[in-house]
């Protein structure tokens, strides 16, 4: 009987053995994530890749489940996120793709998207609708703004050195000019309390003779 008992540890100790052998073990998660370049709409994640070189990139608003985030492969050991939202925090998730042998464990990292540095939009599209010996007609795209500066003078001219117009509409007509001479005109956006927005485009015009 106890012949049979022993036989019988022998072969569930063996049995055992043989069902850890099969578990793999070999895909290693990268060793260390840390978030570099930090900006108002994008982050680059650096890691430490340990002894593999694939890896999958997870990430989403913080708190996401994986499996529900953006997902990415690479073979770098750093990605470059964009596209993100300012001062939005985030979360990573990074772990080896072994292929056949299928992913690590993950490791991760959190972080939080800066303040635009100027949150006034510039005005884009400056266009140019009509011209005459005296007069210069142009709109621009809003871009959820609301007041405008404008500022024109002679070719070559300065800013800081023009004629200087506000205005609230994002159309404009300007009258007293020269005729046959050639204007720069920039438009920036007007936000009161957080300042201006950069220049727009310049917009080159030459009046009528």
């Amino acid at each position: 009987m106890k012949k049979i008992l022993l036989l019988a540890l022998v072969t569930m100790a063996m049995f055992s053995c043989k069902k850890d052998d099969d578990v793999n073990n070999d895909c290693f998660e990268p060793l260390s994530i840390s978030v570099d370049q930090i900006n108002p709409e994008s982050a680059l994640i650096v890691w430490d890749p340990g002894d593999e070189t694939a890896f999958e990139i997870e990430y989403g608003l913080t708190g996401f489940s994986t499996g529900t985030g953006t997902v990415a492969q690479t073979s770098q050991t750093n990605y470059f996120i964009d596209g993100l939202n300012p001062m939005t925090t985030y979360d990573a998730f990074l772990r080896s793709n072994c292929g056949s042998d299928g992913f690590s464990d993950y490791i991760s990292v959190s972080f939080t998207t800066l303040k635009p540095v100027n949150p006034c939009n510039t005005p884009t599209n400056l266009t140019l609708t009509d011209v005459t010996s005296t007069t210069v007609t142009f709109n621009w795209s809003e871009n959820n703004e609301t007041a405008w500066e404008i500022e024109y003078g002679p070719s070559g001219f300065s800013i800081g050195t023009g004629t200087v117009i506000q205005t609230s509409q994002s159309n404009y007509e300007i009258t007293g000019l020269q005729p046959a001479t050639t204007y720069e005109i920039y438009v920036r956006a007007n936000c009161g309390t957080d300042g201006f927005s950069d220049y727009s485009d310049q917009l080159v015009v030459t009046t009528d003779p």
